[in-house]
Parts: structure tokens; C-alpha cells; sequence
């Protein structure tokens, strides 16, 4: 087994070197989607939610778009873009809904609580090896993780 990211208690069970299977995506504009996309091509299970309703739905039919566009271009055949679609699950935004994921991105509005809210609710509901990343781009990423019981496991 790998050794912890860190020596401290809390993050103990936070490995590095492990295989991502199942991830996450909360935001599904054009960062969330590429995000997602990038994710499903490389053969992890995507959770794909936002809290706008139908986004997530938009963004998978987006990313079906580049897919058919990557065919045109010779880039890659239909079996890769039904097996990218296939790994893109729709879910509900809710924290229950990224249960069992080894990691979570987060790209949504750029305001420190709602990230620290939306982190510290979901740090519950995943399980204690599962990383929380931040697409952030003017936050700090350690006072996004300073609302999280275990800020260790948040990157970005």
C-alpha cells in the first residue's frame, strides 16, 4: 500500500498513487465540462451535477458534440465516444450523490463560501480517502480547505 500523503491522524487514510475509478464534477460549465470530458476519455466514471437544472444534461450532450467532432477529425472512433458518453452520469448536486468517489472537482462560482459550503458539505457524505478539488482561479485554496474538518485531503 502507499504511504499517506501526510503523517498527520486526520489524513492518514488520504493515499497517493492510487487509481481514480469514480469522480465527481459540480459545475458542468466550460471548465466543469472540459474537466468531465478529459476524466471519461481517461476511462473514469464521472458524477456530473450542477445545481442549475438541466446544465449537467447540456453538458453531457456538449461533450457528445466535441466527441462527434473528434470522429470528424479522425481524432477517434465511435467506440471511444459511446464508451466516454457511457462513464458520464447525470446526477443530482446533493452530497449523498458523490458517495464512494475517490475525488471530487469543484467548478462552480468563484466566491469563497459557497466553495467552503459546498466542501464541507460534501466532505461527510465521501468517503475519508476521497480528494476534494478546486478549479479555483483567484481563491485561496487554503482557505477554501480551512471549512473542512480534514482541509489535508483539498487540493487544487
Amino acid at each position: 500500500m502507499p504511504p499517506a500523503m501526510s503523517s498527520s491522524p486526520s489524513s492518514a487514510s488520504i493515499q497517493a498513487g492510487r487509481p481514480i475509478a469514480t469522480a465527481g464534477v459540480i459545475g458542468t460549465g466550460s471548465m466543469g465540462r472540459g474537466i468531465a470530458q478529459v476524466l471519461a476519455e481517461a476511462g473514469v466514471v464521472v458524477r456530473l451535477a450542477d445545481a442549475n437544472p438541466g446544465a449537467a444534461e447540456a453538458a453531457r450532450g456538449f461533450i457528445a458534440d466535441m466527441l462527434a467532432r473528434k470522429i470528424a477529425k479522425g481524432q477517434c472512433d465511435e467506440t471511444h465516444r459511446v464508451a466516454t458518453l457511457d462513464r458520464l452520469v447525470v446526477v443530482s448536486a446533493e452530497p449523498q450523490a458523490f458517495v464512494g468517489v475517490a475525488l471530487v472537482v469543484e467548478a462552480i462560482v468563484e466566491a469563497l463560501d459557497v466553495k467552503r459550503r459546498l466542501f464541507s458539505g460534501l466532505e461527510p457524505a465521501v468517503g475519508p480517502d476521497c480528494i476534494l478539488a478546486s478549479n479555483t482561479s483567484s481563491l485561496s485554496v487554503t482557505a477554501i480547505a480551512a471549512g473542512c474538518a480534514v482541509p489535508e485531503r483539498v487540493a487544487g
